[in-house]
C-alpha cells in the first residue's frame, strides 16, 4: 500500500463511499480508512427518492436494484392513539421528479456502496482506526492503527472526514454544537410479525407521533420491520428504566404501534443512539472537507440521513477534485459547498423543529393541497436538493400558516397522545 494519496477518506459509510466513488471516477488516488468490518449493523434504513440520481451518477444503481430491497412509495404519519393519519405519496408530488425510494438493511446497503468504491479502484482498509491527523501547508498526514495492531502513517493532498457520529476532525478541533432543546435518545431493533400496510401502501414508512416523542416503523422485508422510539434525553432519564423497558412501555401505551405489534417477536433489539442533532461550526478548512454525519446530524424523523450523507459526500468530493486540479488548499467552491450543504439541511430542520409543536401537527395532520402546498412539502421531504421559486414561496406560505395556527386556530384542534 502506498503512503501517498490524492485524498484520504475517514469512514466507509454512505458519505465516505459516495466520496470515494466520485473521486475514483474523476481519476483520483483514494484511501478509505474504515474502523469497522463490513457488513455491520447500522441505524437509518429508510431512504428518500432523491437518492436515485446519486445512485445513477455513481454507477451503483444496478447493484442496489439487484439486492431486492423493499420499495418505498410513501410516508405515513399517525397520531399515537390511531385517531388521525396522513400520507405523503411521492408519485403525486407535482414538484417531485422521482416517485419512489427504497427501505434498506444498512449492513447490506453500506457494504454494496463500499465494495463499489473498491471495484472502482479505491484502496479500502477496514478495521483501521484513525488516531491522529495533522494539517500542513502542502499535505495532510493521518496516523491509523490496522486490525493487526500495527501503526501506520499515510499522506495526501486532502482529507475528507466521513467518520459519522464520531465526528473525528471536528471533535478534535472542538467544532461540534448541539441544537438547543434537541438532545434525543433512540431505542430501536428489528422485529418479525409486525402488521404493516399492504397493497399500494406496502413499503411505506410509518411515523407515529406521541405527545413528546415518536416511533418509526420501517418495513425491511416481508417479515422484518425496524421499529424505533425517539424521545428527549431528559424524559428518558426521568423514567429511571433500562432502554428496552422504556421502549416496551411506550409500545403498550401507543395504540397505533401496539395494534401492529401484538404478534411481534424481536430479531434484534435494545440498540441505543443518543445525543444526536448537532452541527459543526466549520465544514471546510484548508485541505479538509467534512461530509455526511461528520458535517452534522439531525433528528431522523424525515429519513434524511442517508440522502444528505450521500449528497454531501458526492458534492464534497467534486469540490476536492476541483481544488486538487487548481493546486489550492482552499477554494471558493469549497466554501460554496459548505453554504449549500447547510441550506439543504435547513430545509429539513425547519420541519423537524416544528414537528414537536402542537400547532404544526394540527396543520400537518389535516393537510390541504390548496395552492399545491402539499406538493411543495412532498418535494422537500423527498430530498430535493435545490428549490425552485414555485416551491419556495409555497413553503413560506405553509410556515406562515403554522405561525398563524399557533395564534388563531385556523385548523381544527386535535389532541396529541
Amino acid at each position: 500500500m502506498s503512503n501517498t494519496w490524492d485524498v484520504i477518506i475517514i469512514g466507509g459509510g454512505p458519505a465516505g463511499s459516495s466520496a470515494a466513488c466520485t473521486l475514483r471516477k474523476a481519476g483520483r488516488k483514494v484511501l478509505v480508512l474504515e474502523k469497522e468490518k463490513f457488513p455491520r449493523f447500522h441505524i437509518g434504513e429508510s431512504l428518500l427518492p432523491y437518492n436515485r440520481p446519486i445512485f445513477d451518477e455513481l454507477g451503483v444503481w444496478s447493484k442496489i436494484q439487484a439486492a431486492g430491497f423493499m420499495v418505498k412509495r410513501g410516508a405515513q404519519f399517525w397520531m399515537g392513539d390511531g385517531s388521525l393519519h396522513t400520507r405523503l405519496n411521492f408519485s403525486k408530488g407535482s414538484f417531485t421528479e422521482f416517485p419512489e425510494s427504497i427501505q434498506v438493511e444498512r449492513a447490506k446497503f453500506d457494504d454494496i456502496l463500499l465494495r463499489h468504491a473498491e471495484e472502482l479502484g479505491a484502496e479500502v482498509q477496514e478495521e483501521a482506526l484513525v488516531t491522529e491527523h495533522r494539517i500542513e501547508k502542502e499535505r495532510v498526514t493521518v496516523k491509523f492503527r490496522a486490525k493487526d495492531g500495527t501503526e501506520h502513517e499515510a499522506q495526501a493532498a486532502f482529507l475528507m472526514d466521513a467518520s459519522g457520529l464520531n465526528n473525528f476532525t471536528a471533535n478534535r478541533d472542538k467544532l461540534r454544537e448541539y441544537y438547543p432543546g434537541h438532545k434525543k435518545i433512540a431505542i430501536f431493533g428489528h422485529y418479525s410479525g409486525v402488521q404493516m400496510t399492504e397493497g399500494e401502501e406496502k413499503g411505506d414508512i410509518l411515523i407515529v407521533r406521541r405527545e413528546n416523542s415518536w416511533f418509526w416503523m420501517i418495513p425491511l422485508a416481508d417479515d422484518k420491520v425496524s421499529v424505533g422510539l425517539v424521545l428527549d434525553v431528559n424524559d428518558f432519564k426521568a423514567l429511571q428504566q433500562e432502554p428496552q423497558a422504556v421502549f416496551d412501555d411506550a409500545v403498550l401505551s401507543t395504540k397505533a404501534v401496539h395494534d401492529r405489534m401484538i404478534n411481534a417477536k424481536p430479531i434484534t433489539q435494545g440498540h441505543v443512539l443518543s445525543d444526536f442533532s448537532y452541527t459543526n461550526r466549520k465544514l471546510v478548512s484548508d485541505r479538509v472537507v467534512r461530509v455526511g454525519d461528520a458535517a452534522g446530524f439531525i433528528d431522523p424523523i424525515f429519513s434524511s440521513g442517508v440522502m444528505l450523507a450521500m449528497h454531501s459526500g458526492q458534492r464534497g468530493a467534486q469540490v476536492v477534485h476541483a481544488a486538487l486540479a487548481a493546486g489550492k488548499a482552499m477554494t471558493f467552491a469549497m466554501r460554496r459547498y459548505e453554504w449549500s450543504t447547510r441550506k439543504h439541511v435547513s430545509r429539513f430542520w425547519q420541519f423537524i423543529e416544528k414537528f414537536y409543536t402542537k400547532h404544526f401537527a394540527q396543520l400537518f395532520f389535516q393537510p390541504s393541497n390548496k395552492f399545491r402546498m402539499v406538493c411543495a412539502i412532498n418535494c422537500v421531504l423527498a430530498g430535493r436538493p435545490e428549490m425552485t421559486f414555485a416551491t419556495w414561496w409555497r413553503l413560506r406560505f405553509f410556515f406562515a400558516l403554522v405561525w398563524l395556527q399557533k395564534r388563531f386556530s385556523l385548523a381544527k384542534p386535535i389532541e396529541i397522545r
